[in-house]
């Protein structure tokens, strides 16, 4: 008798455990959730850039079906049709999306969804297939649990975010090996500009479209006066008669060019040495294979400095003294400065006083530490840098 009142109350224990542990860890399970595009909405088939602003399309979902009563995050996601993986979605975490206790809306403006479009890998100028979803989340790493909505599928056709590109081709080259010019936005084809080593020889101008493709390029050669361009595969071609470095710029709101030389790159300023000479550059070595212009030397703690390239009237002679040396502004004339942005390790052409200056890290307290400085310039419209510490 004792022993089966032991087996019941054993029993009665284990049933209570076990609906406890119930009870702490309801089972999640999938069951679905309904997305849907507002029809009063109509979605253009075509960006543009004039009509960023409008609305491209509203939608709302469901609350996740999580099995047991719970709280979900939610996302909105876009995906290539085609991509059958799913592997390479795009998500949207706008301002557009608003989520409260009764309803889960996203409204996209037609600027917001062009730049999801231009993010997808399979991105194209041409009409492009893809199924929008919404993504719920409950809970969080490392084992969040996860569903999807229903897609829904939309052609359309985006613009691109690409900057405007121009390839300086030498004769019996290909657009696709040869150094670039960017336009400062997707809109401007006025300030087309960027940095590269040109060899004698005779050059046109290649501009891509909008995808920066060089499949079909516009063509521009010289002009009848110097400076000047003009279109067309039969235009004669531009003499580059000395090899070097140059900062080349394009307009084509008025056709014309300049290939202005410049000697070297190099930084200036209050980090490079206390009191005569820091407006004068410190002159780098350049390496051909990597692209970049690089030195080795101390900088005071605290202190800022830019870059700048120089075009100089004869050979580059740096005075021995002081340390570090400088190139002496007499021998040369300035090309352009580039200050830094709002990108870490980014640059762009700067030269208001005061702005764009680089700090060394540390305390302003007169010491230095050694660094190697890496400039890259090569990529137009994308120049960045390096500074690595070098150990005593």
């Amino acid at each position: 008798m004792k022993n089966i009142l032991k087996s019941i109350c054993s029993a009665i224990i284990l049933t209570g455990v076990i609906s406890c542990e119930d009870a702490r860890d309801p089972i999640v399970s999938p069951n679905s959730f309904e997305l849907r595009k507002d029809a009063t909405v109509d979605s253009p088939s075509i960006l543009t850039q004039a009509t960023a602003n409008d609305i491209f399309g509203k939608f709302e979902w469901d609350s996740a079906n999580n099995g047991p009563a719970t709280v979900s995050t939610y996302t909105l996601q876009i995906f290539d049709h085609n991509d059958t993986s799913l592997s390479n979605p795009v998500e949207y975490t706008g301002n557009g999306l608003v989520i409260t206790p009764t309803s889960r809306k996203a409204t996209l403006t037609v600027a917001e969804f062009n730049t999801l479009l231009n993010r997808l890998p399979t991105f194209k100028c041409s009409e492009m297939d893809v199924d929008v979803r919404i993504k719920s989340v409950l809970g969080i790493n490392p084992n969040p649990y996860i569903q999807y909505s229903n897609p829904i599928n939309v052609k359309v056709t985006a613009y691109s975010l690409k900057l405007p590109l121009m390839a300086f081709v030498k004769e019996g080259n290909t657009p696709l090996t040869e150094p670039r010019v960017a336009a400062s936005a997707t809109t401007s084809n006025s300030d087309f500009v960027g940095y590269m080593y040109l060899e004698t020889g005779n050059y046109k101008f290649y501009q891509a479209d909008a995808c920066q493709d060089f499949t079909t390029p516009n063509i521009y050669g010289g002009g009848s006066t110097a400076g000047s361009l003009i279109s067309g595969t039969s235009a004669p071609s531009i003499a580059v008669t000395t090899a070097g470095h140059y900062l080349v710029k394009v307009n084509l709101s008025n056709n014309t060019y300049t290939l202005t030389p410049f000697t070297t790159f190099g930084i200036f300023g209050p980090a490079t040495r206390s009191g005569f000479g820091f407006a004068n550059q410190v002159p780098f070595d350049y390496d051909a294979e990597t692209k970049t212009w690089f030195k080795e030397m101390d900088l005071i703690k605290g202190k800022k400095f830019k870059f700048k390239s120089n075009a100089w009237t004869g050979a580059l002679v740096v005075p021995a003294l002081p340390n570090p040396p400088y190139a002496p502004g007499t021998a040369s004339s300035s090309v352009s400065i580039l200050g830094k942005t709002t990108t870490p390790f980014s640059l762009e052409e700067n030269s208001t006083t005061g702005q764009g200056d680089i700090s060394v890290p540390g305390t302003d307290d007169g010491t230095r530490d050694k660094y190697k400085i890496e400039l890259d310039v090569s990529k137009p419209r994308n120049y960045t840098y390096k500074l690595t510490k070098v150990p005593n």
